[in-house]
Formats: structure tokens, C-alpha cells, sequence
């Protein structure tokens, strides 16, 4: 009796651990911290994946170097609640996951979204679900629209998708509250043009949220960058990391902009993940993951294990001047406005 006890009380001392665990991540993620001291400067690494990561043109549709489609990949197994998302955090491990985009777009009814990359819908409906707004998903699978289109028929027409590269994709300028891409933009062919879009498709005082796993930011052999280079030859996805978005988004004009990076050791063991981990490397068999130990190995540790899951949030300035109200035309602040953010 006393040893059934024993495991029984390590059992629930373990699962209040792992959801305290969660929940710090939560606390993290839906308080990012200023960036203003990051996004200065790209490293050799950085400067080079703009160029030899870029996806190509003929990369629409495909996800991997064996020609597959998305919907090739996830359209026979995915269902409606199910999320693409690698690591979302929810204030539990077994919780709703997406408490904490609610929060960082600041979600309030009326508001109008645009979903880019909106997957199977999860995040979309999980919103509209918490409050009185109309979301635009965008996707280029026919498959996951069709699962996302019957979720929006529960809620009564205020949600709707299009099927397109987000690349091509024109919608009228500031015509949303807010803008997420979770997990999405490593597949744009053209970074500076994405950006430069949200600026455009966002209202005065818009937020622009981005999650994204990966980064180069903290890269510095060369043995490294060429090992990490199979997930994307594979994958075609690049390590957009914050360093690199913040460098952008800064050029642009958004202000304030906050970031939080959580170190792989942290999101890889979160739940959501290790459910992907699986999916991905023994029904998929996606070649980057079953040979992941192999990468790894010969990849620096700190470099793998430091290697960051990004969460960075831009704000439109809800007041601009007559010339700056074009992208790219804010001034870098001198080292007196420095300090002052």
C-alpha cells in the first residue's frame, strides 16, 4: 500500500511539475520583453540565409524535397482539431493552446484578423471562438480550407479563407487589427516583400504577431550553418530567428516592437512538441527528423540546444508623420531615443 503511495504521489508531483512547467512558458511568451537592443546588426550567417535559404518560385506547393505537397503530407490524417503549430503555450500542457495569441494581439470584439498560414484553422477558431471578430485565414491547400471553412460555418459567416500563396497575396491597405503568422513565414520567397505587406494590409496601431522556430542569430562556424542547411533543403523552410525580423521590422517603421526566445531545451519539451516530434519522425518519416540525431551530432551543442523558438509582436504606429507614412522611411533613432525606449 505504501509503495503504491509512493508512485502515485511522484505521479501527480510529476504532472503539477510539468504543467508548472507550461506554465511558466506561458508567462514568458505572452510577456515579451523590448527589443530594443536586439535587431542592430546581422551576422555572416544571417546575411547569407536571405540569399542560399531563400524558397524558390517553383517551391509552391511543395513541402519537402520529395515533391510532396501539403496536402500530399497532411491532408489524409489532420482533422479539426489538430494544429499544425510545433510549440504553442497554453497555461497547461493538455489546455486550449492559444491563450496566448489572445492575449498578445490583444483581441477585443469587432476586431478584423488576417491568419497567414492559417493551417487546419485551430488558432483562427480558437479566437472567433473568445470573441465577436472576423478572421481571414490564408493557406495554398485546398484540403486544409476545406476543414477551416466548415469550422467557420459555425460561426456564423464571420470567418472566411483564401487559397493562394501568401506571397501573391493583395488585400486593401489597413484593413485588419491584427496579423499572425504562426509558423509560417520561413516559406515566404521573398522576406522584405512580406513585411512589407502586413505594414501595408495593417490599420494605425495594428499588431503584428510572428512565431517562428529557428534562428542564425547565434550561429558562428560555418560547419554548423552547412549542417542546419539539411532542414531547409529538405523542408524548405527558413530560420527566420527574432534578431532578423526585429531587423526588418525596425526598417519598416513599426515601433514598439518586443521579442521573447525560448531555448530549445525549453519548447522541445513541452507537449505539443513532442507530439509533433513523433508524427513527424516515425508516420511522416520527413528525412530532416529521422536522421535528426545524426544532425545534431555533428552540429555544435550549444548551437542546437541554445537554438531559439521566437516570439516577436510589432506594433503600427498609431500616429505617423506625412513621410513616414510610407515602409521604410523611419529614421534609425539616435543613441538619445535609444535610451529612451
Amino acid at each position: 500500500m505504501f509503495a503504491f503511495l509512493l508512485v502515485a504521489a511522484i505521479a501527480v508531483a510529476l504532472f503539477a511539475a510539468y504543467n508548472f512547467f507550461h506554465y511558466v512558458l506561458f508567462l514568458l511568451v505572452s510577456r515579451p520583453r523590448d527589443a530594443s537592443l536586439i535587431g542592430r546588426e546581422l551576422n555572416e550567417f544571417e546575411q547569407r540565409q536571405l540569399v542560399e535559404w531563400a524558397p524558390r518560385a517553383d517551391d509552391f506547393l511543395k513541402h519537402d524535397d520529395e515533391q510532396r505537397t501539403y496536402d500530399d503530407v497532411f491532408g489524409t490524417y489532420r482533422d479539426e482539431n489538430a494544429n499544425y503549430s510545433t510549440c504553442i503555450f497554453p497555461r497547461a500542457a493538455f489546455s486550449r493552446p492559444y491563450e496566448a495569441q489572445l492575449l498578445l494581439l490583444q483581441v477585443k470584439d469587432g476586431m478584423r484578423l488576417l491568419d497567414l498560414g492559417c493551417g487546419s484553422g485551430a488558432a483562427a477558431y480558437y479566437l472567433a471562438s473568445r470573441r465577436n471578430i472576423e478572421i481571414v485565414g490564408v493557406t495554398n491547400s485546398p484540403v486544409q480550407a476545406d476543414i477551416i471553412r466548415r469550422k467557420f460555418a459555425r460561426l456564423g459567416g464571420r470567418g472566411r479563407v483564401i487559397v493562394t500563396d501568401f506571397d501573391s497575396l493583395d488585400l486593401p491597405n489597413e484593413s485588419f487589427d491584427g496579423i499572425y503568422s504562426l509558423e509560417s513565414i520561413g516559406y515566404t520567397k521573398n522576406l522584405d516583400a512580406w513585411l512589407e505587406r502586413c505594414w501595408r494590409m495593417l490599420r494605425p496601431g495594428g499588431r503584428l504577431l510572428i512565431l517562428t522556430p529557428g534562428s542564425l542569430d547565434h550561429c558562428r562556424r560555418e560547419v554548423d550553418y552547412k549542417s542546419v542547411t539539411a532542414f531547409f533543403d529538405n523542408w524548405r523552410y527558413n530560420f527566420v530567428g527574432a534578431n532578423l525580423l526585429v531587423y526588418k521590422l525596425r526598417r519598416l517603421g513599426f515601433a514598439p516592437i518586443r521579442y521573447r526566445r525560448l531555448p530549445f531545451w525549453a519548447w522541445g519539451l513541452t507537449w505539443n512538441f513532442l507530439q509533433h516530434l513523433v508524427l513527424w519522425k516515425y508516420r511522416l518519416k520527413m528525412r530532416t527528423f529521422v536522421e535528426l540525431e545524426k544532425i545534431i551530432w555533428r552540429t555544435s551543442k550549444v548551437f542546437v540546444f541554445g537554438n531559439p523558438y521566437n516570439t516577436v509582436l510589432a506594433t503600427k504606429p498609431a500616429a505617423m508623420s506625412a513621410e513616414a507614412a510610407e515602409p521604410g522611411q523611419i529614421a534609425e533613432p539616435d543613441a538619445k531615443g535609444l535610451a529612451a525606449e
